[in-house]
Formats: structure tokens, C-alpha cells, sequence
């Protein structure tokens, strides 16, 4: 059985993908579209694709299956065609740059409960975090108390951007910082945070941000910020994924009742009351292959994915209340009643 996959947005997240399943087997990407069509030309080359000059074009053809890695403020009607189209939806994060907008893709994927989708958040499926998700879950670790994740990067539109996680230089398009377009890492890159301490932690009751526009021109992206979160069940954490730190590192832990756990770049510690602190180092992250290759076999074994278009709208709640808590300089508490709402209209 050959799954046959389309892409739309030929971007760098586009081409990530598209590079990473065509070396799947099983799987062929048979289609591309990018709104510039010298991108999509060079990535069909690469994989052996055939370029549409739209998207309506792309999902009229014989496929399984669809990326959208377009601009996230862009993800809204691409994402509701896929799935109006009766292909699978593999949706590049974050859902939306609303949860108004966020909704409308949850309420057109409970139309066509038949079709998989899912969010693309890799962490999820990093060996490192996969381990620390592997020690909070034990049933002796007890309720999480604390958690925290600093992932630094260093954005600058003059300058190429050194990729950590892909180990290359990439131009960051000028959307990025752009506010009226995207809400800066604070929304979009803070959101791959936001998902990983509540799969770890539980959900998320408020946030406090603090943070603003430091090296970037006026009037675009906060570039620096700090978000101090609430959980349910009564734990606190922080998020913070700045776009001014030169040294870029990474570090997420967790503490619980009865342990703690922490990846420190790619070693992950831990500690409970029983012995000495672990230690166990992850060199090799192969987390593209196994974000893609789990949605292919959710399609292939008719799997549920593990992260769904609400499980998507969940962080982006989290993510506005976050950006509106940077505006107002208040305590903000997410709002999750849309979810009961997109649910309600998708029953109808």
C-alpha cells in the first residue's frame, strides 16, 4: 500500500516534511503547491512531485493525504478545504493565529470524523522529552508541582538563522515579525511549550506574561518574553522561548511529589528518593521521522493521532491568553469554552 501525500506551503516546514516522508517508505509525495511557484518547482524536483499552481488544483488530484505548512495566519481555509476534500490533515503548528480561527478548523474536522488529522508538535516525539514523559507518568511519581521550559533561539530578518533542531541556516520569512500576521514567539514558538507541560502537567487555568519588543524595529513581534503559568490541579510552571539569546540551549523539567526530571540539552536527569540522579544522554533526535511516520500510520492502521485538531486549539487558547496577558499586564485565565462550542457544531 502506497500512501499518496500532497503539500501545500513549500516553506521550510513544507520542505522539512515533504524531505522526510519522501524517505518513508510506503509513501509518495505526489503533489505540491506553494503561492511562489519557484519554491514548489525545486522541492517537486527534489521529490519527484508534480507542482499545482493552487491548492484547489492539488486536492482535485487521486491523494491520501495533505500537509499545510503555509503561514499560520493562512491556515484556516487551506486546512477546512483538506478536509472538505475528504483527505487526511497533517496541520503544521500552530493551528491558528486565533482561536476563532482555531475553531472553525476543529469544527470542519468534526464534520468528517472519518478522516485522521492532527497538529504537527514534534517535541512530543523527541527521545528526550519521550523520557521525561515516561518519568511523570509513573504511578509512583506522584502530582506535578513545577515545571519549566527555557528554549532560546536567536531571530534576526538581516541575517540567516541557525536551525538547532535541523542543524542548518534558513531565512526566516518577514511574516514572522510581522504582529498584524503572526503574535511573535510568545503565541507561535511558546506553543510548542504550552502542549508539552500540559501532556506532561495537565491543562493549563492561567497565565501572567511579562516581555516586549526589544531588538526587532518598532511596531513588530515581542522578541522577549516570560510567561508564569497556573496549572488545574494546582502546580505552576514557566514558559519562556526568546528571539534574543546568541546562546541558544534548552532546558525543560518537571518536579513532582516524588521526583524530578529535567532535559538539560539532550541529557535528561532525574531524581526520586530512592538513589542517586540518572543520567541518560540523547544524541540523535529523530523526532521529523517519527512525527511523520506516526500520522502515516494513523492513516495506515486507522489509529487515532496523538495530537488532534483540539488537542491544537487547546494550546492556542493558552497562546492568546498568553499574548493578551503581554498586552494587559494582568493575570488572564485561558478560556477553553470554544472547545464545547466548535464540538456542538460539528454535531449539527
Amino acid at each position: 500500500m502506497t500512501i499518496k501525500v500532497g503539500i501545500i506551503g513549500c516553506g521550510l516546514m513544507g520542505s522539512l516534511h515533504a524531505r522526510t516522508l519522501h524517505a518513508l517508505p510506503g509513501v509518495q509525495v505526489a503533489a505540491v503547491h506553494n503561492r511562489t511557484r519557484e519554491k514548489a518547482e525545486a522541492l517537486a524536483a527534489e521529490v519527484g512531485a508534480t507542482v499545482f499552481d493552487s491548492y484547489d488544483m492539488l486536492l482535485a488530484q487521486d491523494l491520501d493525504a495533505v500537509w499545510v505548512a503555509t503561514p499560520d495566519h493562512l491556515h484556516v481555509d487551506a486546512s477546512i478545504a483538506v478536509l472538505e476534500s475528504g483527505k487526511h490533515l497533517f496541520l503544521e503548528k500552530a493551528l491558528a493565529t486565533s482561536v476563532a480561527d482555531g475553531a472553525k478548523i476543529v469544527e470542519a474536522g468534526a464534520k468528517r470524523p472519518e478522516l485522521k488529522a492532527m497538529v504537527g508538535y514534534p517535541l512530543r516525539f523527541a527521545p528526550a522529552y519521550l523520557a521525561m514523559k515516561e518519568a511523570v507518568s509513573r504511578g509512583d511519581a506522584g502530582k506535578p508541582i513545577q515545571a519549566w521550559s527555557m528554549r532560546t533561539h536567536f531571530l534576526d530578518p538581516n541575517q540567516q538563522v541557525y536551525d538547532k533542531y535541523r542543524d542548518h541556516y534558513y531565512d526566516t520569512p518577514s511574516w514572522y515579525f510581522n504582529e498584524a500576521d503572526a503574535k511573535g514567539p510568545i503565541f507561535s514558538h511558546g506553543s510548542h511549550d504550552y502542549d508539552l507541560l500540559m501532556w506532561m502537567c495537565g491543562e493549563i487555568e492561567s497565565v501572567f506574561a511579562y516581555g516586549g519588543t526589544y531588538m526587532l524595529p518598532p511596531g513588530s513581534a515581542a522578541d522577549a518574553f516570560t510567561v508564569s503559568l497556573r496549572f488545574a490541579n494546582g502546580g505552576i510552571g514557566q514558559v519562556s522561548t526568546p528571539w534574543v539569546t546568541r546562546v541558544e540551549y534548552d532546558i525543560t523539567g518537571v518536579a513532582t511529589e516524588k521526583l524530578t526530571v529535567v532535559n538539560n540539552n539532550g541529557q535528561v536527569l532525574v531524581k526520586d528518593d530512592n538513589g542517586p540522579e540518572r543520567k541518560t544522554s540523547f544524541s540523535d533526535n529523530d523526532m521529523w521521522v517519527r512525527l511523520n511516520g506516526h500520522f502515516i500510520d494513523c492513516i495506515c492502521y486507522n489509529k487515532q493521532p496523538l495530537i488532534s485538531l483540539e488537542d491544537g486549539l487547546r494550546v492556542i487558547a493558552v497562546s492568546e491568553a498568553a499574548y493578551r496577558s503581554l498586552k494587559e499586564r494582568r493575570e488572564v485565565a485561558v478560556d477553553y469554552s470554544v472547545l464545547g462550542a466548535s464540538r456542538a457544531g460539528g454535531g449539527e
